[in-house]
């Protein structure tokens, strides 16, 4: 556990209890959940406390991105399984390994009263990384309850016919926490559920039957307080209707929208006691004027608890929140969990280590490759462009690849899962590679905007690392801010195949590229509608190119002179 924090302002006879385990971005890395269930384990009276009392809701809450490209395949041991499949069935496995942990945690519910438990979903971006079919699949099929406040029903023509022959499809959720002493007296929570609404830019084209309110093809950072009016309204809307009836009740918000996106339905709907926020990966615990917000983080690093808890009068206090840090937990008996023991089973040959490095003992994965230079992009971007050389018909051209669409790097030893995960950050039906010819200027134009946008927000906004390019951001930031006389271009320096030196690029020469489908499909920024006619599908992605160069290689990588060079300046 890495912290606790006591958010309660007043002391009081505890006449109800909400705990609450929650989780969000866990990106489908499912070979942590046996960690995430032996934390649970060690530490469930401290998570669930009273949980076999009658006046005691348990919640399990899962904001966002359990899942991941659910369409991909690639598996050794189970060739014909989906990623998405064998997420819903660690899904599934976690529900009933929380439940019957608690279950276990109670005398009282052992001596057979009923216990008070559910599950309450709300749909990350990544979660449509497959679509709708998918995701609606997922929510008819879980013990859960999905929560899709921010669906436009009458636009979403699949989820309103679901919603209408399902209970656990809702626009929100009541639960019920009867009092301890007073009969007559229930307790009310309501649990809401919000996604970023963006998906023409997250997954255009795929969200057919489905779609959010303030729908629009760009990124959260984008979104204003103006451009989430629809969203705004459908929380207010359960909101006020709730209160209505239950002016002590308490309102939990699960927020796939990054926390600046909660602060603002937060300011226009106060009365939310609790938001538990996603999509961001921030790990932060605020308040904003009277509501508390949990941030979640990301890859089943971490998960909190939450004790909320009513009073004699009905009036909800704030909490006691804990944070527990999964790399810090004891795994005495972790072999044991049958959890465990089948995702062996499942997995057994795909965690076989393949491969062999030299030069480094790891091209790490991180935050870094989001804003500065990456040896792991470097090799990545470097490695694609070999395996298409013969296909582009000689070395005269540069890859680009988005940072946002990796999700994991390469060690020593290495095994599939691992493979598999490299490129995981785009979903399989948007991640064709294109291939065409553009001018000097247009390729420094798309490259300066591309670093533009990610100054101003380097962690949030994905930065196009090249396989031939030097690009100094430094230099970039200088002249938009006054510090330098230079021109843009001169910020851009890209690799002759004769000398193999790097050198200034020439704004009239035509330059042969190839990049990412996704990237050119935007709309939302200058350059990808301004060349995308220039270009043709190659049909294949980044994984298979970099997955066929590695069999061809035995999985044996050698770190040349060029991958540790500085391409991000």
């Amino acid at each position: 556990m890495i912290s606790r924090i006591d958010m309660s302002e007043t002391p009081a006879f505890k006449a109800g209890y909400l705990n609450i385990l929650a989780t969000a971005d866990n990106h489908g890395k499912i070979t942590a959940l046996p960690k995430v269930m032996q934390c649970i384990k060690n530490n469930a009276s401290e998570i669930f406390p009273k949980s076999g009392n009658k006046s005691t809701l348990n919640l399990f809450a899962i904001v966002g991105d359990w899942f991941i490209n659910p369409s991909k395949k690639g598996f050794i041991t189970n060739p014909e399984i989906t990623n998405g499949e064998l997420q819903k069935w660690a899904l599934i496995k976690a529900i009933d390994y929380i439940r019957e942990t608690i279950r276990r945690n109670t005398e009282n519910v052992a001596g057979g009263l009923k216990l008070n438990f559910s599950t309450v979903y709300a749909m990350g971006n990544h979660c449509l990384d497959a679509g709708t079919d998918f995701i609606l699949n997922v929510m008819k099929t879980c013990p859960m309850k999905s929560l899709i406040t921010n669906v436009n029903m009458e636009k979403s023509d699949k989820i309103a016919e679901a919603a209408s022959n399902s209970e656990n499809i809702l626009k929100s959720v009541e639960f019920t926490i009867p009092d301890d002493k007073k009969p007559d007296l229930q307790h009310k929570v309501l649990v809401l559920g919000v996604t970023i609404p963006s998906m023409d830019y997250y997954n255009p084209g795929l969200c057919n039957g489905l779609e959010f309110y303030d729908n629009s093809n760009q990124k959260d950072t984008a979104l204003t307080e103006e451009k989430l009016q629809g969203t705004i309204n459908s929380v207010k809307e359960q909101v006020e209707k709730f209160k209505k009836n239950n002016p002590k009740g308490a309102v939990i918000l699960l927020s796939h929208m990054g926390e600046s996106l909660a602060e603002i339905i937060i300011k226009n709907v106060p009365e939310i006691n609790h938001v538990l926020n996603g999509h961001d990966h921030k790990t932060t615990q605020k308040r904003v004027g009277n509501t508390i917000i949990s941030s979640l983080g990301k890859d089943n690093e971490i998960f909190k608890s939450l004790i909320c808890k009513f009073d004699d009068e009905g009036n909800f206090l704030t909490t006691i929140i804990n944070q527990f840090d999964i790399g810090r937990t004891m795994l005495d008996g972790i072999d044991e969990l049958p959890f465990q023991k089948s995702l062996n089973k499942k997995l057994e040959n795909d965690r076989t280590p393949l491969i062999k490095m030299s030069g480094v003992e790891e091209l790490y994965f991180g935050d870094e490759i989001r804003f500065q230079n990456s040896y792991l992009m470097n090799f990545l971007t470097t490695t694609v462009k070999k395996g298409l050389v013969e296909r582009m018909g000689g070395e005269d051209f540069v890859v680009g690849l988005q940072s946002s669409s990796i999700r994991g790097g390469i060690k020593n030893g290495s095994d599939n899962l691992a493979i598999m995960k490299i490129f995981d950050g785009v979903s399989i039906d948007l991640s064709g590679l294109e291939a065409g010819c553009v001018k000097g200027k247009d390729l420094a134009g798309l490259i300066v905007e591309n670093i533009s946008d990610n100054l101003l927000n380097p962690t949030r906004n994905t930065l196009i690392h090249w396989s031939d390019i030097q690009v100094d951001k430094s230099l970039i930031k200088a002249i938009k801010n006054g510090m330098s006389d230079a021109q843009y271009q001169e910020a851009v320096r890209i690799r002759n195949p004769i000398t193999d030196e790097l050198e200034l690029i020439d704004l009239t020469k035509e330059y042969k590229m190839v990049i990412g489908s996704k990237y050119l499909n935007k709309d939302s920024i200058v350059y990808p509608p301004k060349i995308r006619g220039n270009f043709t599908k190659l049909n294949t992605t980044y994984e298979q190119v970099f997955r066929k160069y590695l069999e061809e290689n035995d999985f044996v990588i050698n770190i040349t002179h060029d991958i540790k060079e500085s391409r991000v300046l």
